[in-house]
């Protein structure tokens, strides 16, 4: 299960931004914000092949979104719903599942012993936990929000790019924090994920001049 690569490669304008460039085995990734489902979606499509990953808790995702963005649910466990103890579930599968996302009821806070018991089992086999939500100490904390919506011309046609704003922070983030400018662009039956801004590198501000909706 654990293999030799320390870290699972995203996406490549969100790489730039990540601590060694991608998402390190073993740690937590707290994932908020409107744009949150796309995101979640994003990272586990950047894991590239071979992995398997899993959603607990999110009935109401939606898979033909999922695989536009690059998933291959061919390679993922879909539990909707994990019963009243969601964590339970996410522990079992830490054994078998590189990248596990898990949606908590708003009301569910898990106890730092208990934090610290699967942040011990996640070190131990390698795997990520992707949180739809909060998560205290988290070792990344990625919030996302929708800046903006192309390829509609007055109120007629489809909408085809979005752009999604990414601020990075967490204890464990490279710095006081970045934002990352997404561009997600539908191309036929998928979406193709780049920088918001055409440039030879991945458009990352300093998160104090990102801009305010």
């Amino acid at each position: 299960m654990f293999e030799s690569s320390a870290v699972f490669p995203v996406a490549a304008p969100l790489a730039a931004a990540l601590p060694r460039g991608g998402l390190t085995r073993g740690s937590v990734v707290s994932v908020l914000g409107q744009g949150a489902t796309s995101l979640l979606f994003t990272l586990l499509a950047g894991s590239g092949t071979g992995h398997w990953a899993a959603l607990v808790g999110m009935p109401g995702l939606g898979l033909r979104a999922a695989a536009e963005l690059g998933v291959d649910l061919d390679r993922v466990v879909l539990i909707p719903d994990p019963g009243s103890d969601a964590l339970q579930v996410v522990s079992i599968l830490i054994d078998g599942v590189d990248l596990i996302a898990v949606a908590l009821p708003p009301a569910v806070r898990p106890a730092p012993a208990r934090q610290r018991v699967l942040g011990g089992r996640l070190r131990q086999r390698g795997a990520v936990l992707l949180v739809a939500g909060p998560w205290p100490g988290a070792d990344l904390v990625l919030t996302a929000r929708w800046t903006g919506w192309h390829g509609l011309d007055r109120g007629h046609g489809r909408l085809r790019d979005r752009e999604l704003a990414v601020q990075i922070g967490g204890r464990r983030a490279a710095g006081p924090g970045a934002v990352v400018d997404l561009l997600l662009r539908a191309e036929r039956d998928a979406v193709r994920i780049a920088p918001a801004v055409p440039t030879a590198v991945p458009a990352v501000r300093p998160a104090a001049v990102a801009r305010v909706s």
